[in-house]
């Protein structure tokens, strides 16, 4: 629903994508896992593999690590192809005082369901449309509710 690297909502997909860099004798390596949309996922699989295709085999453990990663993004690539590109228009949610008021008769109901470990994201599908909210804007109200009850 919401990229976790650019903000923006869309549909999203869980990836795990994975980058290598050989120096002989040691590696340095970084993964970037969670919910992207299509346009991220386009950009990182490309940023990740071209490295790993490049400088990741340059040492002894990376000749075997480096194909292994390669290999994974490329699966996980191949398995977002079929997601729904990001529309022109998609942009950051914003929790607006309007979202606010329209959300907080449903304040119990989210509670509730929180508190039976019931997802984000089927809590804000089943509750924005009743609200006139986007699903976005849910998700930063349950946020906000959460960081309330820390204090």
């Amino acid at each position: 629903m919401i990229c976790q690297t650019c903000g923006i909502e869309a549909k999203t997909r869980h990836v795990e994508f994975h980058q290598n860099i050989g120096a002989l004798v040691i590696r340095f390596n970084k993964s970037l896992k969670g919910n992207l949309c299509k346009s991220c996922i386009h950009k990182y699989f490309w940023q990740f593999t071209l490295i790993n295709l490049t400088v990741g085999w340059l040492g002894i453990i990376s000749l075997i690590v480096a194909p292994i990663y390669t290999i994974n993004n490329l699966v996980r690539y191949l398995l977002c192809l079929k997601l729904e590109p990001v529309p022109a228009i998609a942009k950051r949610p914003e929790l607006t005082q309007q979202a606010i008021n329209a959300l907080q008769p449903f304040s119990q109901n989210i509670v509730q369901r929180l508190n039976a470990r019931e997802g984000y994201e089927n809590i804000a599908k089943e509750i924005a449309p009743r609200c006139g909210v986007t699903p976005g804007q849910v998700i930063l109200y349950i946020r906000a509710l959460i960081m309330a009850s820390r204090k």
